[in-house]
């Protein structure tokens, strides 16, 4: 049963998801108040790869990975470190992705994310009109290239995968990568075309656009910390008390403690992602290439070549450690004809990580009014406006046209 009538909603995270669903829940006339401690557009939505990733449905846990891990934990240049005192906090999250990387869960899980990525751009096109933010989008596809036929031979698996869940791609060859991507060097032999992809020219300008279309809509934004609630009708923060109807928790990896203050626990973790801002080669990229040989995200956006690169695993209290990431930047010189290796700026923000890689979305179990949209991980970017448009369908009492149960909490 629907119900139109305006209600107040909180929401607390001011990062794409947590914009997205404050967007969408003021189209249908609520009255929205939207809860974030630090400026829009700085935190994991500003800092990833810019890549809508609409074919990005393969989890990070996939068959063998287990059996992988101490060779990329050993590599300096590897995709993969841990912060060895978190482990025992860690422990639960790594066993849940262990049985993950199972055959048959991983297509389970690439079958759910699937389902949301196929609404993704309908629901970013509707939120970029209102936000008039167009230019900061481009529609060109997204390739991922490889070194040679052996490096290539590692993707059958994923390839099998992406076919299976109706990604749509093409496989190029190497004279078809130089078309689209002169800027190359001639080193790539195979590479996948993702042409249903767009990027984002500067993520970080999209979410405060964003947030500005929200703002000009009669939305209330409280710069502070939520601390806590009082049964599911009051938010607190560190200055007062918040009455609403309606709670939304979209506060990426802190969105653990703030569930658990209504009794529900669950399985989200850390992944700490970093980036390098360099200049542009003096013929940059068309669009992000993904180099598959060593996991790093090569990205032209307004304000230079973003390199994101690695997954660190250790929380979201350890300060930053930028070793690897900058290694990365001369292990990856040779892939870009003319590549600059000056660092500009360098960034750490904290990926909201499921083991299954499949995020949360829905009530929480016992709490009708209380939703949670969190955990989209390495598509979490592309994720954010269909998960916002889907809480404003459950707290409307709406179809939201995609069956929820994957994303269930507990």
């Amino acid at each position: 049963m629907t119900d139109p009538r305006p209600r107040r909603a909180a929401v607390i995270g001011g990062g794409i998801t947590g914009v997205s669903a404050a967007l969408f829940l003021q189209r249908d006339g609520h009255d929205v108040t939207l809860f974030e401690r630090d400026e829009f557009g700085t935190g994991s939505s500003m800092g990833n790869s810019g890549v809508i990733s609409i074919a990005g449905c393969i989890p990070t846990a996939v068959p063998g990975i287990a059996g992988r891990v101490p060779k990329m934990l050993m590599d300096p240049y590897g995709p993969l470190s841990i912060r060895w005192p978190y482990l025992p906090k860690l422990l639960p999250w790594l066993i849940s992705f262990v049985r993950n990387s199972r055959e048959d869960r991983v297509r389970t899980n690439a079958a759910a994310k699937a389902a949301l990525l196929d609404v993704s751009h309908a629901a970013y096109d509707t939120l970029i009109e209102q936000a008039g933010a167009e230019a900061l989008i481009s529609r060109r596809g997204v390739l991922k290239v490889y070194r040679d036929a052996r490096s290539f031979a590692g993707a059958e698996f994923e390839i099998d995968v992406m076919r299976e869940c109706g990604r749509q791609f093409s496989l190029v060859t190497e004279d078809e990568i130089r078309q689209l991507e002169p800027a190359l060097s001639p080193v790539f032999s195979h590479g996948i075309y993702f042409d249903g992809n767009s990027s984002l020219r500067h993520p970080g300008r999209l979410v405060q656009r964003f947030a500005e279309a929200f703002r000009a809509g009669g939305g209330t934004v409280v710069k502070d910390s939520v601390t806590g609630f009082h049964g599911d009708n009051v938010v607190r923060t560190e200055t007062g008390e918040h009455e609403t109807d309606v709670i939304v928790i979209a506060a990426g990896s802190w969105s653990t403690k703030l569930v658990r203050q209504f009794g529900t626990r669950i399985m989200l973790d850390t992944e700490r992602g970093y980036h390098i801002m360099l200049p542009h080669p003096e013929t940059t990229l068309n669009g992000p290439v993904a180099l598959a040989d060593h996991s790093v995200f090569l990205s032209p956006m307004e304000h230079g070549l973003r390199l994101t690169t690695g997954v660190e695993l250790g929380g979201n209290e350890a300060p930053p450690d930028f070793t690897r990431a900058r290694r990365m930047v001369d292990h990856v010189a040779y892939a870009v004809k003319g590549f600059r290796t000056t660092e500009q700026s360098n960034w750490l923000g904290f990926r909201p990580s499921t083991p299954s890689g499949v995020p949360y979305l829905g009530a929480l179990p016992g709490h009708p009014n209380v939703f949670l949209a969190a955990g989209g991980g390495h598509v979490g970017m592309t994720m954010g406006p269909v998960s916002g448009r889907i809480v404003a369908d459950l707290v409307a009492g709406r179809d939201p046209g995609v069956d929820l149960s994957p994303y269930r909490i507990g």
